[in-house]
């Protein structure tokens, strides 16, 4: 089967939600590897406490706070299995999401990335967002940028990915404060096959939490990078479709927040990446931030 590695930072309101999805799973992994990032709250003694009552396999590390990457990258090291599962400590899998993702891999063998797909719960409200590839598909995603290009496909809370080849990439990025894993991923879909089940097996939970505020004013990683690479984003067809999506939403994100420092930097990184976007994009930091909202819950029913 596969292990699944759980960063955990100070997030004591969920990680008991969290580590009760795997138990109530059909069917089990072989170890929880959960990485204790120097956690300063009650996380590490509700994650013993919950460990002390249950019948998985549960493997625990301790570690000074580096970083998500850098708890990931740990719990990579300390699996055994061919392919590994990351979930968030804020996060949780639905009953079927091992026995999903099992047979996805059996089915299609083969792939570097396998998603399923997810839910997300916000501000008490639980929607399902757009997927790229589509209610029902279930299959190799025959060009994983274009496809996220429309919907999400991706993300760290719904994926499988093989342990050699997430390896010999040095894994995530530790020195990434915002857009490690999206970078990883368009990585492994360079290298690779990538496998998608749309079918709905997480709830990602959105919430506020103090300790991102200093991402807010960051430019995801992929956006950095490729704009500094522009020769590498004609080499892959769809890439540069995929990155626009992001950075778009990105600087809508960031007027939402009136974090107009943010939105101007993710702006100048759009720009680098595709001229014409950037220049769109610009109005994006004009729009009242109530008018945004609204057209976010109008996506979300």
């Amino acid at each position: 089967m596969f292990d699944v590695v759980i960063p955990l930072y100070n997030k004591s309101d969920s990680i008991e939600r969290c580590l009760r999805s795997l138990e109530s799973q059909t069917v089990s992994v072989s170890t929880v590897i959960i990485v204790n990032d120097g956690s300063t709250d009650h996380s590490l003694k509700k994650a013993e406490r919950f460990i002390d009552g249950s019948q998985l396999n549960f493997s625990v590390l301790n570690q000074e706070n580096r970083g998500v990457s850098a708890a990931r990258n740990s719990g990579i090291s300390k699996s055994t299995t061919d392919f590994v599962c990351f979930l968030d400590a804020d996060d949780e899998w639905h009953p079927d999401f091992v026995m999903l993702m099992r047979d996805l891999i059996a089915d299609f063998p083969g792939a570097e990335l396998y998603c399923l797909g997810h839910v997300v719960s916000e501000s008490g409200v639980i929607y399902k967002p757009k997927h790229g590839c589509g209610e029902g598909f279930r299959g190799y995603v025959q060009n994983f940028f274009v496809t996220s290009a429309r919907g999400s496909v991706a993300n760290s809370s719904k994926v499988a990915v093989k342990r050699t080849s997430i390896q010999s990439l040095n894994g995530f990025s530790e020195s990434v404060i915002v857009g490690e894993d999206l970078f990883l991923w368009i990585q492994l879909a360079i290298l690779g096959e990538v496998v998608c089940d749309s079918t709905s097996a997480v709830t990602v939970y959105r919430e506020y939490d103090v300790h991102r505020v200093a991402r807010h004013s960051s430019v995801p990683y992929p956006l950095e990078y490729f704009g500094r690479h522009r020769n590498e984003v004609k080499q892959v067809v769809g890439l540069k479709s995929y990155l626009v999506r992001m950075g778009v939403l990105h600087v809508m994100g960031a007027s939402m927040e009136r974090d107009f420092l943010g939105g101007w930097r993710r702006l100048s990184a759009l720009f680098r990446i595709s001229p014409l976007w950037g220049v769109l994009s610009l109005p994006i930091l004009c729009i009242p931030a109530k008018i945004l909202r609204y057209a976010k819950k109008k996506r979300m029913k």
